[in-house]
């Protein structure tokens, strides 16, 4: 591995544990200098296997972190799933902030005594058209046992049913992530900054970068019609075909009006941009109707400013419960 790889697992590593080199001078019990700790985070220098050996100890890792052969983050996929809007740098950082943090996260759920073994509940479903796409959300909600009505938290579901879900700042132009590590725990990273995103595109992020995990597409398939399918997958799983169309009182509208689209929105956590989308998907509007829409109000409050709310929050929780399971056997 090369010495700079090293650099950036020992630098993500520090930071994702909130230590300052003195904190880490200081967990090593001083068996190393705050000037090694500098020298070895700027790719100066190596620490030998001893000094490797107290970094991973007070850091709570393995040694086998530093050698990036603890978990296999699919790297290709976090590529893919990125729209390749991250340089490789910001890659290979987020791939080791993504190692760390799933082993220390498996290592806490086996301290717990929880089995961690996840099953894709729609495996096999081919996706390539649109039809494809809300069969797949539909059935998904059927395995899942969610229902036909609003999904009230998108991102405490995924938890409940074995995603992993990590919250971390990405650059402005990406708004969640996903991938695997060890070909079998699907992590799903997400920006979770109000100031960033509003809580139904958060929403929409994470439904998309589920479909991304769970669903079939063809060989040859274009990147650019995979990430299509994969929207309209999150819009369909988020407010059903038929559910939708109960809603909004029948399947043609000859117009859409805001007010609605701003109650819609405050239950089903569905930006109004989305359910305008759905409402075109289905040929509930004609495409005049649906470019008026987009030229004349989305386009123009982009954030959707004004247009109603969805107060029920989303947040993670998984992990923090199982620190504190594992607390409670400790004492």
């Amino acid at each position: 591995m090369a010495t700079d790889e090293f650099a950036i697992r020992l630098k993500e590593a520090r930071l994702i544990m909130g230590f300052s080199m003195d904190k880490l001078v200081e967990r090593t019990g001083g068996a190393i200098t705050k000037q090694s700790i500098s020298r070895y985070e700027r790719g100066v220098m190596r620490p030998k296997r001893d000094a490797e050996a107290s970094l991973a100890k007070a850091l709570n890792i393995s040694e086998d972190y530093f050698h990036g052969t603890n978990l296999q983050i699919d790297l290709p996929m976090l590529r893919t799933t990125s729209d390749d809007k991250l340089s490789e740098e910001q890659l290979v950082a987020l791939e080791v902030k993504l190692s760390f943090w799933a082993e220390q996260y498996l290592d806490k759920e086996k301290k717990a005594g929880i089995s961690t073994c996840f099953k894709n509940p729609i495996p096999k479903t081919p996706v390539s058209e649109l039809e494809d796409a809300i069969h797949a959300a539909d059935l998904l909600r059927k395995r899942w046992n969610c229902g036909d009505g609003p999904l009230p938290s998108i991102l405490r579901l995924l938890e409940r049913k074995g995603i992993k879900v990590l919250s971390t700042e990405l650059p402005d132009d990406v708004w969640g992530m996903s991938t695997w590590a060890d070909k079998k725990h699907p992590l799903i990273v997400i920006d979770l900054r109000p100031e960033k995103t509003t809580v139904d595109r958060l929403r929409f992020t994470a439904a998309h970068e589920l479909a991304h995990l769970l669903l079939t597409f063809p060989k040859g398939l274009e990147q650019k019609q995979i990430e299509k399918l994969c929207s309209k997958f999150a819009g369909f799983f988020l407010f059903p075909k038929d559910t939708f169309i109960d809603e909004m009182g029948g399947d043609k509208r000859t117009q859409l009006t805001l007010e609605e689209l701003i109650d819609l929105k405050e239950v089903y956590g569905v930006s109004v941009s989305a359910q305008v989308h759905e409402a075109w998907d289905l040929r509930m509007i004609t495409r005049e109707h649906y470019d008026w829409w987009y030229d004349e109000r989305i386009k123009k409050n982009d954030r959707e400013t004004g247009w109603g709310e969805y107060k029920f929050p989303e947040t993670i929780g998984r992990e923090r419960r199982i620190e504190s399971r594992i607390n409670n056997i400790k004492h």
